[in-house]
């Protein structure tokens, strides 16, 4: 069955760094300009017009591969506008096409989250993240929590690590 890892995180956390490191592997079809650059602005995002318009997925969107990485931050800017992205339901998309979703939601010291997000946004959207977050706990999706210090700590075993929670190639 093919897999779609969707990596997400408050802004702030980590999620370009996760989604560079999870979508390194040759099987994975992922966010290939980051491995290239250090930053890409999230509306260059591969999934970037999904997490607005689920809709818009279709099978062809998964035929290049059985492993697919995705990103998104709650909130994220597209065409400009703050907004919340739809993992929920580009999740049940995904699996209406045959595809299993699995969330990483990267966690991070509240701290250093209200301080990258006042950096890059202006203002703390922790509590939007977190809110957000709940509800995807609250359902059936199937997800984990990822550490960005445990990754800084222990670099690729936790890599490695990541590659055996998820069932993903790494």
């Amino acid at each position: 069955m093919k897999k779609l890892l969707i990596v997400c995180g408050p802004q702030g956390s980590g999620n370009h760094l996760f989604a560079r490191l999870l979508s390194a592997h040759e099987n994975v079809v992922g966010w290939e300009s980051l491995h290239d650059k250090y930053w890409v602005p999230s509306d260059e995002e591969p999934f970037a017009e999904y997490w607005v318009n689920p809709e818009k997925i279709t099978k062809e969107t998964f035929a290049e591969g059985d492993f697919f990485c995705a990103n998104v931050s709650v909130p994220f800017f597209y065409d400009g506008v703050r907004q919340v992205p739809k993992i929920k339901e580009v999740c049940e998309k995904a699996i209406s096409l045959g595809v299993k979703p699995v969330v990483a939601i990267i966690c991070r010291d509240k701290n250093i989250n209200a301080v990258q997000q006042k950096r890059v946004g202006g203002e703390v959207t922790l509590p939007t993240a977190l809110s957000y977050y709940k509800s995807l706990i609250d359902s059936d999706i199937d997800y984990h929590f990822i550490d960005h210090e445990a990754f800084f700590l222990y670099k690729d075993y936790y890599v490695w690590y990541l590659g055996r929670i998820l069932k993903f190639p790494v």
